[in-house]
């Protein structure tokens, strides 16, 4: 019985001396880890403010563009509105001096449209 209870008293010891280098490892890599986020949060608290800074450039830049946008869209519907017109003005002053110098219209024969459809019986209906 004393060799079980050597035994049991030896296997805790292991597993406690295991458990001991498992603690000062994890310790390691926590202690690198915190380094790790200290350098990146110094590095984030100097970037902030400049990339605040160009933040407020690109709204800034944004907000021009819009209003160049905004700007240009109205002129361009106003001149799609006048040259639309120019276009129809051409297009009836073009008919009316074509009719001018064709001289009358000259009548077309009737023909019959054969692609029309007719139905499907002889009356056409």
């Amino acid at each position: 019985m004393n060799f079980v209870w050597f035994a049991v008293g030896l296997g805790v010891l292991l597993v406690a001396l295991a458990l001991c280098l498992v603690l000062l490892r994890l310790n390691r890599t926590l202690a690198v880890l915190e380094e790790t986020l200290l350098t990146a949060d110094e590095a984030i608290r100097i970037t902030v403010p400049e990339v605040r800074g160009s933040l407020g450039t690109v709204n800034d830049i944004a907000a021009g563009v819009n209003g160049a946008l905004r700007t240009a869209s109205a002129g361009a519907a106003r001149s799609t509105r006048g040259a639309s017109a120019a276009a129809h003005g051409v297009r009836v002053g073009a008919r009316s001096l074509w009719s001018v110098l064709a001289g009358p219209p000259v009548p077309r024969p009737a023909t019959t449209q054969p692609h029309r459809n007719q139905g499907g019986k002889p009356d056409g209906q």
